[in-house]
């Protein structure tokens, strides 16, 4: 709708123009009259005296504007850390990555009052620089072109500096109050004075964020500086006073009334002191002067850095004093020397300068016992017939099963006259030798560590060592003693369990050998075996090798006679007449006829036969056993 009225005035979409120039945008003015403000809100008018206006019908100026007024935006990125502004831009924003101070340059305005709106959007941190005043990052600021340059508004290069609180001292002619309301006050600064009361008694180090009482130089978040004997800090409640005090060199904190003063941590009291001077830790009415309350809890093992201990003396990154009650029967108390970082004990020393320590007792001597005194007993199994005993042990049982002599390796130990006591329990029967010293299968032997080595206390390294297994002695004894058993060939299931498991080991698995009457040789037979006896009989084969021979005499022999009337026969029988060379049978000689050569004989010879050389008898054994000394012989096969 286009209307033109008779005064010279021109309408669009109104019919109602309101000046020489009236644009009603909605259409919504009255045919007639004058629109409402609300109305206006979308008309333009130009007046007679060539004011525009923009949102209302009667503008003031030369452009009055009922509403905003948008300078629409240029983004400018910054390069090598310069921006050139282009001509006819009202508005624009600096991005871009600055390394230091940005300079603008900007085109002289084509007429004096032009404004410009720069917003230093870069990133780094820099400001940046138009006609010597500098946009600080992240900040806007206005300019207007006055006098040939662009001035800022906020005072700029060549602009006027107005007279307030921000340029110019001055002095307060009567209190002032400032009502924030619900608005906020900042002050910002960068100098280490930033903003002080009264000299030192309030200054503010906006450089380093702290804040001194009694000191322009405050050195951490809040420092008070006073005089020396003089109390700095009162938190009070008008009854109860928390104070501090220097003075003498030395520094007080707490209540300097009746009250007890508590220290707390996550919102609960953990330490007190009370006004009497007692000392609570984990409680807040501790009875005497020290007090620690912590929970019942058993000891924490070697390389624990935590422990359950209720009170730690830390000496250092690796080993610590520790003090607990116990949580288990029968409860009581302890005290450790932890070591935090590995299994290994530590010592733990008393009176190490000298002095005596007494156990339920006044110490008469270095350490006074009023009772008994155990050595913890350690159980060390054997293998391979070898035993370590670990340092720091007074007392061990070895068990496991040897089947020889064990070898017993210790230790040395830290000081001299330290005692190790050693009980060997192992099963098959053997001893078990420290340092040339056995102790019996069975037995408990007493060590004492001496002149660089243990020593046994029945005769050292130099003494006499005990049987082993298998070891034989002669006696006057006449039975079994002391792990010693004589061998009288009996059954080794009449011996006892010990004593059948080394009997076994030895070869005896039936009986022990028969010693009587026997001599000890080593034949290289089965051990234990009886051989041969103490008789000998000599076969022919063993007799020397030689032949009993001769020969009669060869020389002519001269026979003589003797006539025997035979059988009482009368000399002059025919038949009664015998001639011999010897007598043989009886009958009666004859005187007549004795000793009478009766014949010649050539040389010759005849063979004979001996008679037996042992008499005829059967062959007897001969005895060779010497003279000895009867004894009783024992092996040694434990209890």
């Amino acid at each position: 709708m286009f209307s033109l009225a008779a005064k010279s005035q021109v309408g669009i979409n109104t019919s109602n123009p309101q000046g020489i120039f009236s644009v009603d945008g909605m259409k919504n003015n009255p045919t007639s009259g004058v629109p409402t403000s609300a109305q206006a809100k979308d008309d333009l008018v130009m007046t007679p005296n060539g004011n525009l206006g923009l949102g209302l019908i009667s503008p003031g100026t030369t452009l009055d504007v009922n509403g905003a007024i948008t300078n629409r935006e240029t983004a400018l990125a910054v390069a090598g850390n310069a921006v050139t502004i282009p001509a006819n831009v009202s508005l624009v924003q600096l991005t871009g990555a600055a390394t230091s101070a940005v300079v603008i340059t900007a085109p002289a305005a084509p007429n004096p009052g032009q404004r410009l709106i720069v917003y230093n959007n870069t990133t780094g941190g820099f400001g940046a620089t138009l006609g010597g005043v500098t946009i600080p990052n992240g900040k806007a600021l206005e300019y207007v072109y006055s006098n040939s340059g662009w001035r800022s508004t906020d005072g700029g290069a060549g602009g006027t500096t107005s007279t307030n609180i921000y340029t110019a001292d001055g002095t307060l002619t009567g209190n002032r109050i400032v009502t924030q309301g619900g608005n906020t006050l900042a002050f910002t600064g960068t100098q280490t004075n930033a903003f002080s009361v009264d000299g030192n008694t309030l200054s503010v180090d906006a450089a380093n964020d702290r804040v001194g009482l009694g000191t322009t130089a405050p050195d951490t978040k809040l420092t008070i500086s006073t005089p020396d004997n003089s109390f700095g800090l009162n938190h009070t409640n008008g009854t109860v006073n928390l104070k501090t005090y220097i003075g003498g060199g030395v520094v007080s904190v707490g209540t300097t009334t009746a009250n007890d003063l508590r220290f707390t941590t996550n919102n609960t009291q953990k330490m007190t002191i009370t006004s009497g001077g007692n000392i609570g830790v984990g409680t807040v009415t501790p009875t005497n002067k020290l007090v620690i309350a912590g929970s019942n809890a058993q000891p924490s093992a070697q390389g624990t850095a935590t422990t359950n201990a209720t009170l730690r003396v830390d000496g250092s990154s690796n080993h610590a004093l520790d003090f607990g009650t116990y949580a288990n029967s029968p409860y009581g108390s302890y005290i450790s020397s932890q070591n935090k970082t590995a299994a290994a004990g530590l010592p733990l020393v008393l009176n190490p300068e000298g002095g005596n320590v007494g156990v339920n007792t006044t110490p008469g001597t270095a350490l006074d016992v009023n009772g008994a005194i155990t050595n913890r007993e350690i159980v060390l199994a054997v293998s391979g017939n070898t035993v370590t005993v670990p340092p720091n042990v007074g007392q061990v049982q070895l068990t496991g099963t040897a089947t020889g002599t064990i070898t017993i390796n210790a230790f040395a130990a830290p000081n001299a006259g330290q005692r190790l006591v050693v009980f060997n329990n192992t099963s098959g029967g053997f001893g078990a030798t420290l340092n040339g010293v056995t102790v019996p299968n069975g037995k408990a032997l007493e060590y004492v560590f001496s002149n660089s080595n243990w020593r046994s206390t029945d005769g050292g390294t130099v003494g006499v060592s005990s049987a082993n297994i298998g070891d034989i002695k002669a006696s006057f004894s006449v039975s079994d003693h002391g792990g010693w058993v004589k061998l009288d060939g009996r059954s080794v299931g009449g011996l006892t369990t010990t004593q059948r498991g080394a009997a076994n080991s030895l070869g005896f698995s039936s009986y022990i050998p028969n010693a009587s009457n026997s001599y000890l040789v080593q034949d290289g037979t089965r051990l234990g075996s009886i051989n041969s006896n103490n008789s000998r009989t000599i076969a022919r084969n063993q007799l020397p090798n030689f032949q009993l021979s001769g020969t009669t005499s060869s020389a002519e022999p001269t026979i003589m006679y003797d006539i025997i009337n035979n059988n009482g026969k009368p000399a002059t029988d025919a038949y009664s007449y015998t001639f011999l060379a010897g007598k043989i049978g009886t009958g009666t000689r004859n005187l007549d006829h004795v000793n009478t050569n009766v014949l010649h004989q050539n040389p010759h010879s005849h063979s004979f036969t001996t008679n037996s050389v042992n008499g005829g008898v059967a062959q007897q054994s001969i005895n060779i056993q010497p003279q000895s000394l009867s004894v009783n012989m024992f092996v040694y096969l434990g209890n």
